[in-house]
């Protein structure tokens, strides 16, 4: 795994998965340059320089994971997993640490991100050239592809979380953090006691530090500690300038300051093109963030994670970790399960495919419910579907053809309501919105074999893997490698 943001890029670029573009504008083009690349599902890495109005060397980069060998080179995976195998890798690579124990960060003396520091009237958010991503969005967003780090009053634990970031005016910017969020019940505490809450953002910092941080762990678990189990070395970090908080020392730009309790000051934050491809949640007064200082690298790179449509790469291969996590919680109370995937092309947060191999009464109703109620996958989850385990889970063409063949809607399907989401729900009603009741319903589909009859449901047309290893063998040269 890389030990930086940069590190990651020329590792990228070694294998010929990155693509250098000069002179784009911050306003749109890099945005839409990004959408257009992104969306096609293969664009390489793409890292802007020479932007409009700003120096050679202030960059941008964006679409950092979307191959499947850019997801493996990030998380140390083999090279050529993808689908399912990736899924599998990921997971095992998990398992075969053990149980978590927690590898604190480590503070060290000499840090990159200190190389510039700006404080007093030096700070100015308007150095970088942030873009803005989306035309309809409601103004400049440095913190996409970003960490935000904060310490809980009480208890001293520091937490790490990713929520989008606007900058208004050279000293001030918004976050958008939903109810429920661990950040959010942070604030509240210093909020509480008449005080402003210190928050470090970093804007490009390495790739196990960002997939960790949009990762829901368990309250008492420091993405920090996290994140150096998962790399098998301890973070490196050093203390802020203006609020004492551990800051990754190999960042790209860090802004160090306090978000205000809101009735001391708010600005209009949004709207902003979210995560399942709406400008869902509009815009609302935020408590603003007041900066403090920068600190930066030279030639420093915002780490650019803007959301798109169909597909998502603001995202480190999210819907793989997803899915890899929530098969591990289910290992640990569900039997039988062969499968996990969460469906990319829509969001990858809202669908959850299960496959299992029945062996009881109810046990296909038992994983969707545990699904349901899983610590990581349960915020935002709309559709949780369970298919037999002769349906690979990541292959859409055959879980619709098990929804097709498999699934009676009159006995198949039961609606939770009063599930977690978010304002940035598009189908969330205005009325719900207004009252802050942030809770909608989740479908469990069973579309498997109803299991009291399972011996008498009609065999697929499928050609046998004894047959078609024979036929392969035979007659594989005529076609080439698979």
């Amino acid at each position: 795994m890389s030990d930086d943001l940069r590190g990651f890029i020329a590792r990228a670029q070694e294998i010929g998965e990155v693509k250098i573009i000069e002179g784009a504008d911050w306003d749109l083009e890099i945005g839409a340059i990004t959408a257009w690349q992104g969306e096609s599902g293969n664009s390489p890495l793409l890292l802007f320089d020479k932007i409009k109005g700003y120096p050679p060397g202030y960059r941008v980069v964006s679409n950092l994971f979307i191959t499947p060998k850019r997801i493996a080179l990030a998380q140390g995976l083999p090279p050529d997993a993808k689908g399912m195998d990736l899924v599998r890798a990921w997971r095992d690579q998990e398992k075969s640490k053990g149980e978590f124990k927690p590898l604190p960060p480590v503070e060290v003396a000499s840090a990159p991100v200190k190389e510039n520091v700006h404080t007093g009237s030096d700070v100015d958010l308007f150095e970088f050239p942030t873009p803005k991503w989306h035309e309809e969005d409601g103004g400049r967003y440095i913190g996409t592809g970003h960490t935000v780090i904060v310490r809980d009053p009480d208890e001293g634990r520091v937490n790490i979380g990713t929520y989008r970031v606007q900058i208004h005016d050279k000293t001030t910017a918004t976050m958008f953090i939903a109810p429920g969020k661990h950040a959010d019940i942070i604030r509240r505490k210093y909020w509480a006691k008449g005080r402003g809450c210190p928050m470090a953002i970093c804007c490009g910092q390495e790739p196990v530090l960002w997939s960790t941080s949009t990762r829901q762990l368990p309250w008492e678990v420091s993405e920090y500690d996290f994140a150096g189990w998962l790399k098998g070395k301890p973070i490196e970090v050093t203390r802020g300038i203006t609020t004492d908080l551990p800051i990754p020392a190999t960042g790209e730009i860090v802004l160090e300051g306090e978000m205000v309790p809101p009735e001391v000051e708010t600005r209009v934050e949004g709207p902003f093109g979210e995560w399942n491809g709406y400008y869902g949640s509009g815009s609302r007064p935020e408590p603003a963030f007041k900066v403090t200082s920068i600190l930066h690298r030279n030639d420093p790179i915002i780490m650019g994670a803007p959301p798109s449509m169909l597909i998502t790469p603001y995202t480190l291969a999210r819907h793989i970790q997803r899915a890899a996590v929530t098969w591990n919680e289910l290992d640990a109370r569900v039997p039988g399960v062969k499968g996990v995937w969460f469906v990319e092309e829509a969001g990858g947060a809202t669908i959850a495919i299960i496959s299992i191999k029945q062996a009881y009464p109810g046990h296909a109703k038992q994983a969707a419910m545990s699904v349901g109620s899983g610590l990581y996958a349960a915020f935002h989850l709309v559709w949780i579907i369970v298919v037999d385990d002769d349906i690979d889970p990541s292959n859409i063409s055959q879980v619709l053809w098990a929804l097709g063949t498999r699934c009676d809607v009159a006995e198949a399907v039961d609606i939770v309501r009063g599930c977690w989401t978010s304002a940035l729900k598009p189908a969330l009603p205005p009325h719900k919105r207004e009252w802050g009741d942030f809770t909608h319903g989740q479908a469990l589909v069973l579309a498997c074999k109803p299991f009291y009859w399972i011996d008498k449901f009609p065999h697929a047309i499928r050609t046998s893997p004894d047959l078609l290893d024979r036929v392969k063998a035979k007659w594989g040269n005529l076609f080439g490698p698979a």
